[in-house]
């Protein structure tokens, strides 16, 4: 029967309606949702009652998914190739606000894009609500091919060929997160990536910014961040955003190239936030 997608912002962001994902979607419309993601960078496929099975089947049509960073700890989701994006622990209670979880968590409400502080950054996430809180907890979408076309033309000269350094144990610093051990850091070393990425399948050029862009490279770090910060501002301006409003069984997928993310603050020593995201694994560096 084919999908309807339903525009939420101009050219950023559609609502699929007639995918069923607990089911194998057919070649055809798989198809039409792909056609779909590359134009829109975010979908919104809400009412999806599927399982973690079902979530992990839909994403591995898009390619080979990526291990959670923490699947070695004791986590509410046993599944290395799903993160838990929650402020609930193993046990399933509420893990206190103060806590080393909560602390190193809240390292998503900064703008970022997943994984691009990997030598192969992420292609796409997909992010499925199990709880939402009554108020807050939306997830913000910025649009980087948007804040490219509307950047001057002789700051796009100046901007294109840069290269940028992506460093996790540096954006977790950004909200105070110190407890890395040295094998932690050992699975994260800083990697570079360009700071103007052109979209494999629509050609088009978009920004490559957020949290885990440390400096760039070859010109002094505190001019660099300056430069990065006024960047992420003017990219994240309201007319370039899409917030989010989560029901229970939404899944909503995005295109790591093209667009940055961030998670909203919500009472979380009250409220229950239980999400589980997988995340497709790009298809090589940005720098070779």
């Amino acid at each position: 029967m084919g999908i309807l997608v339903q525009e939420i912002k101009p050219g950023f962001g559609g609502e699929v309606r007639g995918a069923d994902l607990a089911r194998p979607l057919d070649e055809a419309t798989f198809a039409e949702v792909r056609e779909a993601f590359h134009r829109y960078a975010v979908l919104v496929f809400p009412d999806q009652d599927i399982t973690t099975e079902q979530q992990i089947a839909f994403s591995e049509r898009f390619g080979p998914l990526e291990v959670s960073l923490r699947s070695d700890r004791r986590r509410r989701v046993d599944n290395p190739a799903v993160s838990d994006i929650s402020n609930v622990d193993a046990d399933g209670r509420i893990v206190d606000p103060g806590h080393e979880q909560a602390v190193y968590n809240s390292g998503n409400q900064l703008w970022h894009s997943d994984s691009s502080f990997k030598r192969v950054p992420a292609l796409a996430s997909l992010l499925h609500a199990r709880e939402v809180p009554p108020e807050g907890g939306e997830t913000e979408y910025a649009d980087m091919r948007a804040a490219w076309d509307a950047l001057p033309e002789a700051r796009r000269r100046e901007l294109d060929g840069l290269i940028a350094e992506h460093d996790f144990v540096y954006s977790r610093s950004l909200v105070g997160y110190t407890q890395f051990t040295p094998e932690d850091r050992a699975k994260v070393p800083p990697v570079k990536q360009v700071l103007v990425r052109t979209h494999p399948a629509t050609g088009r050029k978009s920004l490559y910014l957020g949290s885990h862009a440390s400096f760039i490279v070859g010109r002094p770090v505190e001019e660099s961040r300056a430069l990065l910060r006024e960047l992420l501002d003017f990219a994240t301006a309201p007319r370039f955003v899409y917030a989010h409003r989560w029901r229970v069984h939404d899944l909503v997928m995005w295109d790591n190239r093209c667009a940055l993310h961030r998670g909203r603050p919500w009472d979380e020593s009250l409220h229950r936030r239980v999400m589980n995201r997988t995340t497709v694994a790009g298809e090589g560096p940005t720098v070779p």
